[in-house]
């Protein structure tokens, strides 16, 4: 390997001084890309296995950017893992001006010309385009992060878009693309114009492995005959042998199932002290709420015995307690699903996948390899390990041949673009009209000439006609002597970050709603389920023909022909759901009620709060109501009823505060500016009550002032 003092001819003096207190020499993808010019300028996709070096040279393009005095973007898909890079980097380069954006969709953010580095997640960077483009000019480099997600249907289309956007309105940048798991890595690299990195070298060996009746098979033979249960018995093997392991799961039902069973044999291999510790663990990630839900106490109780399930369904601290403690290596054992894999960096020895099937739209079918192989790549520590162990389960013969031929000896899926959807098209012509880039029909098409769909040899041109049609019939572009453009209703639209058809079911429901003379509270909750934005709808076949019923007695406001009859139907539950929240029940109550866990309900919370927002300025378009749009957006905020919008409106005071207040007469602000301090604290306690107090009355001595 290239050690680093022989590097100096070939490493600006800026980048050598900072790599001299990280590293002694470089692994074999970093050496391979520094002699293909990445300090040239040149773009480069590189794909090689986890923990082999990718980041450093992402960061060392990002400094080769700095010392020029240009900016470079880092560009991830998924939130927890933009705010990890964000982390890992400031601490790394302290000096040098880093921001993390991931804000609201629709905002703009002139800060951002005051930092060096902007850590961005994939749709955040389209947004900004859309609202921030001059604040974040003079790129000098790109980096995409987790490059394969290409071929994702929910976030490839964004992804393709922005590398192709990139190219025109950046072309000087260069573009780092970073992937562990790529098959056609040459045909990406044609695509974007880049020379390929690729290499097999991993830093930790990687060991892989079939579980089949109590036995270990990699060539040879280990018995591990402990219990019958497959899972336990491996279980049984990784903690005899001290090992720390990730287990994946198909759902998030499987992974807390699998987390108590583990549970059921760990209380023996703990010694006092770590029961100790685990104990104020587990009493921590209890009280991540004001009132705990079944599911926090499920995971409390399991983190008592040193294991501990992952999945979408957890709150963010709870998440980030158990990535902590495993990091820590005060829980041995994560049942995770396969999101993990594509999130944070949380290598462990020993990883086991538990099935490699799931239920996707023909029922089980078996998991891509590409995505296997992202969950078997996190075995292996490279400080702590010399070789990483992946454990694939099976459980008959006819899985055991699978195993071998799929993912054992077969390669990965190609990446395959995900860009024909009409969603996607419509979305993005709007886009490209609305930069003023393309301002007419053939200009568009030769834009989407250049994605990567299209250089898959997919001709998407009639999607293309379709949109503009669309765009044009509903009043957001307009054709003027064969140049097109926004109208003040597109512009808003792309803005907004909506899709153009949501444009139109919120149009229409805000008309209808002007007729009305007044918001009808429930069936704006059911308008926002209704969006094709909104993904997370889960209903049983008896819930939809009770809901299916009730819809006979509504006047929802929402157009019906303009919205899928099932999506329709089970936007009428997720209102429901809302409304108990704004009717103040908790989230034990909503998670009893509708089997909807916590995680999951923060994350709708967060996008009806940006759909509200969507609504509110349509609606100030349209000269519609925004003042009931708005206090409905801060009920949904809070999850209070309409009697306590005065009261959360001062700091530190939320819903569990203001229901107290209320209760005990104190409705309004100014009740509070007259508070006796004594009552105050004993219903709030002596440190609110001082900040409250303080609060408003300095409020009050500016105005005076004033």
């Amino acid at each position: 390997m290239l050690k680093l003092e022989d590097s100096v001819e070939i490493i600006p003096p800026y980048i050598y001084e900072r790599l001299a207190n990280k590293i002694t020499e470089f692994l074999p993808p970093q050496e391979e890309a520094l002699k293909k010019g990445l300090f040239s300028g040149e773009n480069m996709l590189i794909s090689a296995p986890t923990a082999s070096g990718k980041t450093l040279i992402a960061e060392m393009a990002i400094l080769n950017a700095v010392s020029q005095h240009k900016k470079a973007i880092y560009v991830a898909p998924m939130r927890a893992l933009i705010s990890e890079k964000f982390k890992d980097f400031h601490e790394s380069y302290p000096d040098i001006r880093c921001a993390l954006s991931m804000g609201d969709y629709n905002e703009s953010d002139s800060k951002l010309t005051s930092y060096d580095v902007i850590f961005v997640s994939t749709e955040k960077l389209d947004s900004l385009l859309r609202n921030s483009r001059n604040y974040i000019g003079n790129i000098g480099c790109i980096v995409y992060d987790e490059i394969h997600l290409l071929t994702d249907i929910k976030r490839g289309p964004t992804l393709e878009f922005l590398i192709a956007l990139n190219k025109k309105i950046f072309p000087s940048a260069q573009i780092i693309c970073l992937s562990a798991t790529i098959d056609n890595g040459t045909e990406i690299a044609r695509w974007i114009g880049c020379k390929l990195v690729h290499s097999e070298f991993r830093p930790v060996k990687l060991v892989k492995k079939i579980y089949f009746d109590g036995e270990l098979l990699n060539g040879k033979t280990e018995q591990i005959n402990n219990v019958d249960d497959p899972l336990l018995n491996i279980v049984l093997e990784l903690l005899k042998n001290k090992k720390q392991a990730l287990i994946f799961a198909q759902t998030k039902k499987v992974a807390v199932s699998n987390t108590k069973l583990i549970s059921t044999v760990m209380d023996s291999k703990l010694s006092k002290e770590e029961k100790e510790s685990l104990y104020t663990l587990s009493n921590s990630i209890l009280k991540v709420l004001d009132r705990p839900t079944s599911q926090c106490e499920e995971l409390s109780e399991a983190v008592k015995h040193g294991v501990a399930f992952h999945h979408a369904g957890l709150i963010n601290k709870q998440r980030e307690l158990i990535e902590n403690a495993f990091r820590q290596g005060q829980l041995k054992l994560i049942v995770a699903t396969p999101t993990l894999a594509m999130g944070v960096n949380l290598p462990a020895n020993t990883v086991v996948i538990s099935s490699v099937y799931r239920y996707g739209d023909y029922g089980s079918e078996p998991m891509p390899a590409l995505e296997v192989e992202q969950m078997l790549g996190r075995a292996g520590r490279p400080k702590y390990d010399k070789e990483g162990t992946a454990i694939i389960i099976s459980r008959n013969e006819r899985d055991l041949d699978l195993i071998k031929r799929k993912y054992f000896e077969g390669n990965i899926e190609p990446i395959i673009s995900k860009f024909n959807s009409e969603i996607a098209v419509r979305k993005y012509v709007l886009s490209l009209i609305d930069m003023a880039l393309y301002d007419s029909e053939s200009a568009v098409k030769d834009f989407f000439e250049g994605l990567f769909i299209s250089y898959q040899g997919i001709d998407i041109f009639d999607k293309i006609e379709d949109a503009i049609e669309f765009l044009l019939e509903h009043g957001f572009i307009v054709s003027k002597n064969g140049k097109l453009s926004t109208t003040r209703l597109g512009k808003l639209i792309n803005s907004l970050y909506l899709d153009p058809y949501t444009g139109v079911v919120f149009i229409r429901f805000i008309e209808k709603s002007k007729g009305l003379g007044k918001l009808d509270t429930f069936s704006a909750l059911h308008v926002l389920f209704c969006t094709e934005e909104f993904k997370f709808i889960r209903i049983s076949q008896s819930e939809f023909q009770k809901y299916e019923e009730e819809s006979y007695t509504l006047n929802l406001v929402a157009d019906q022909n303009l919205i899928e009859y099932d999506r329709f139907i089970s936007a009428i539950k997720m209102a429901h759901i809302i409304w108990d929240w704004l009717e103040e029940k908790g989230e034990p109550e909503i998670e009893e009620m509708y089997k909807v866990l916590p995680g999951e309900f923060y994350v709708t919370l967060e996008s009806l709060r940006w759909l509200m927002y969507g609504l509110k300025e349509l609606s100030r378009a349209l000269g519609g109501s925004i003042n009931e749009i708005a206090r409905l957006n801060i009920r949904i905020k809070y999850g209070i009823k309409e009697e306590l919008l005065p009261l959360v409106s001062i700091p530190d005071v939320g819903r569990i505060r203001a229901r107290k207040l209320y209760s005990n007469g104190f409705k309004t602000v100014e009740n509070l500016k007259d508070a006796n301090m004594t009552r105050l604290s004993h219903i709030l306690g002596a440190k609110i009550a001082n900040k409250i107090y303080s609060y408003l009355h300095k409020q009050e001595s500016q105005r005076k002032l004033i």
